[in-house]
């Protein structure tokens, strides 16, 4: 992980709060190219279930710079992405995911394993090569936002408070 990196995901936590601030869910995301933000969106899903900030991140990359090949990009997200997020980081061919928060029952990468599916890049040119994938950054501070919204589900320990609640005991 780089001091870049680090900065990056700071932004998708701002992001994220700014969000839920304005009423959706507390998610946030940036596309980054050659160390220069080109995308960033909150959650939209409010709205249009489908607008997640990664989504929305990717779309405004790929019109930006004029087609789908993200190759060499970095797409970051508070959170670890969904496997429908997880399936267009793919498509849009990005070389690194980075995240802070796991999500241990919706994730594309720690639950559904889209992101290092080696099977997925023999159908060229709709998904790309596995990207490099890293999660756990800043999970502390990302995870405080996700505390104010109840979204308890989050981060490294959720599935053990799950398993407790349903076992009926204190985690």
């Amino acid at each position: 992980m780089t001091d870049s990196d680090s900065r990056y995901i700071k932004r998708c936590i701002e992001l994220s709060s700014q969000s839920l601030d304005k009423g959706d869910a507390p998610f946030g995301s940036l596309v980054v190219m050659y160390d220069e933000i080109i995308a960033e969106s909150s959650n939209f899903a409010a709205r249009r279930v489908s607008d997640h900030a990664e989504v929305i991140a990717l779309h405004l990359a790929h019109e930006k710079v004029g087609h789908s090949n993200l190759k060499g990009a970095t797409l970051y997200s508070n959170c670890e992405p969904c496997p429908m997020c997880a399936f267009m980081a793919r498509e849009y061919k990005v070389s690194r995911v980075v995240y802070a928060l796991t999500s241990p029952f919706m994730g594309g990468h720690s639950k559904w394993n889209i992101m290092e599916d080696t099977e997925l890049h023999h159908f060229p040119p709709f998904f790309s090569e596995v990207p490099e994938v890293h999660g756990g950054l800043h999970e502390e501070e990302a995870k405080a936002v996700f505390m104010r919204s109840g979204l308890w589900m989050f981060g490294k320990g959720s599935r053990s408070e799950f398993e407790a609640k349903v076992r009926g005991e204190k985690a």
